[in-house]
């Protein structure tokens, strides 16, 4: 295990070890936009594979990795980042069966490849649940141990200002990591550690973590009972079971991106999404799609959760000519 400056530095640190520029990771699409933003500094190429309500589509999976064999790009391949915890943009929770099934489908191409192919698992939200049961890590997939990078933190989950996050791998991909750490920054912060030890052995993180998760519940479904009495029937979500976020998907024809007039006018009214064009990578096979949005609940109160998506379904209704 690796102790790092939140889950970020984790996925910086692995990205360096493992990719050279010009290599190729598989992501989810939409997948986490800033570590697009990690891919594109580093001159990685993303292929993104769609999403399904439990995750990833492992028949698509199936369909980029034939692809890049016969492009010959599987060569370049070196993993597949998964944020699997209630999906930072869309709210979706990958299921265990689909993790062993990606797992299984990245070995079957390793012979192609010429080398290991890891899925780089980002558990950064499995600590916000607020219904149903946990699901397994790709660690629990018997076999794969020497496959799977796992990446968590305790800053969304304790305190966002506790820059503490952590890391499993298996070597020697351990040994590559922990020689960048020491670069990096010689160590975590020690007394952000001592902070959490101590808050782990009380009892406080477990009753403050219980509150959280209400809290985020309460707001969720605050969210859900807004967009539904002002969102057009048109547009379409998933229900996130915990995290942070709803996924918005308007008609193909209405944009949300940043030059978007919807953007535009809902800036004008106070109201800020992340567009959903900045959540998808730069995908040379298929177009970049501009109609959805990220909405968080995390941030606001009740009351300007309420009045922000009243705005917003009223600048949807507009634009909708509805």
């Amino acid at each position: 295990m690796i102790i790092t400056n939140g889950s970020q530095q984790m996925l910086y640190m692995v990205t360096e070890a493992m990719c050279d520029e010009g290599d190729v990771v598989i992501v989810e699409d939409p997948t986490y936009f800033v570590y697009l933003g990690i891919l594109q500094s580093r001159g990685i190429k993303g292929r993104g594979v769609r999403i399904e309500e439990d995750g990833l589509s492992l028949e698509h999976l199936e369909q980029v990795l034939e692809s890049l064999k016969k492009s010959g790009e599987i060569k370049r391949l070196k993993m597949l980042y998964l944020v699997s915890y209630f999906q930072n943009p869309s709210g979706v929770t990958t299921s265990y069966e689909k993790k062993v099934g990606a797992l299984k489908l990245l070995r079957k191409y390793e012979k192609a490849a010429g080398h290991p192919i890891f899925l780089l698992e980002d558990a950064a939200y499995r600590e916000l649940r607020f219904k149903g049961e946990d699901v397994k890590s790709a660690l629990s997939a018997k076999g794969f141990a020497n496959r799977v990078i796992y990446a968590g933190t305790y800053s969304k989950p304790f305190a966002t200002g506790t820059r503490v996050g952590f890391g499993i791998l298996p070597d020697p991909v351990y040994t590559a990591v922990i020689r960048i750490k020491g670069n990096h920054d010689f160590g975590t912060s020690n007394l952000l550690q001592q902070l959490l030890v101590k808050a782990l052995s009380s009892g406080r993180y477990e009753e403050h973590l219980t509150a959280l998760q209400k809290r985020y519940a309460k707001k969720a479904k605050g969210m859900l009972v807004a967009m539904k009495q002002y969102f057009p029937a048109e547009v379409q979500w998933w229900e996130p079971l915990g995290g942070l976020y709803y996924w918005a998907r308007v008609p193909q024809a209405l944009k949300t991106g940043v030059k978007s007039k919807l953007f535009q006018k809902a800036l004008a009214k106070d109201v800020l999404y992340v567009p959903g064009e900045l959540c998808y990578a730069n995908d040379p096979t298929r177009r970049k799609p501009e109609n959805a949005m990220r909405i968080s609940f995390g941030g606001g109160t009740e009351q300007n959760i309420q009045l922000g998506i009243e705005r917003l379904g009223g600048v949807l209704r507009e634009m909708l000519g509805k």
